[in-house]
Order: C-alpha cells, then sequence, then structure tokens
C-alpha cells in the first residue's frame, strides 16, 4: 500500500512560477529540502498528485484527485517543508508542467 495523503490546499502562481500544495499530518524529517518526485497529470494535464522520493522507503504520495484520473508521470524535483501540514513545491520548469486555471481536484 503507498504512503498516501490528501492534499488539503493547492495554488499555482504563474507569475511566481510555482505550485504549491499543503496536506496534514506531519513528516519524516528525512522528506525535507529538495527530492525527486513523479508529477501525476490527467489527460488535460492538470495536476493529480505527486509521488516523492518514489524509490525510498521515506517515499510520501500526495494526491488531489483519484488514481483513476492519472494519464501521465513526469519526473520532476520538488522542495518539501515538513511541518503539522506538509507544503510541497514545485519551481519553474516543474509548475509550467501543470495546466493554468482552477484545478477540477480541489473545491
Amino acid at each position: 500500500m503507498l504512503p498516501e495523503r490528501r492534499a488539503t490546499s493547492y495554488a499555482k502562481d504563474p507569475a511566481l512560477g510555482t505550485v504549491v500544495v499543503v496536506c496534514d499530518g506531519a513528516t519524516a524529517d528525512t522528506l525535507k529540502g529538495e527530492h525527486p518526485a513523479r508529477l501525476l497529470l490527467d489527460e488535460q494535464g492538470h495536476m493529480v498528485g505527486v509521488d516523492i522520493a518514489p524509490d525510498r522507503p521515506e517515499r510520501m504520495v500526495v494526491m488531489l484527485g483519484p488514481h483513476e484520473r492519472v494519464r501521465e508521470a513526469v519526473d520532476v524535483t520538488v522542495q518539501v517543508t515538513p511541518g503539522p501540514r506538509t507544503t510541497v513545491t514545485l519551481h519553474r520548469q516543474a509548475a509550467r508542467l501543470v495546466t493554468t486555471g482552477a484545478s477540477p481536484y480541489v473545491f
């Protein structure tokens, strides 16, 4: 079973070139900082989730939408800020891969 968490907020800021996703729950300090990840996108390019450190025991999957909507997985680097609410940030090129506009998975 994947160590999955549900995202509690999502924001894309094209001006800053970032996508920020927040989820509840503490994260191991070993995930602090930059890590390889797989950006999970649907067929329109909306972010469905992100699989952080997929090849490590500390792996964490943050989902905005259902697994069934994933059509593409792209290797990227993300910044993880642990705490009571974990923040995952995609910068520049990784953020540009995500379709601009409202996410169909966040209400």
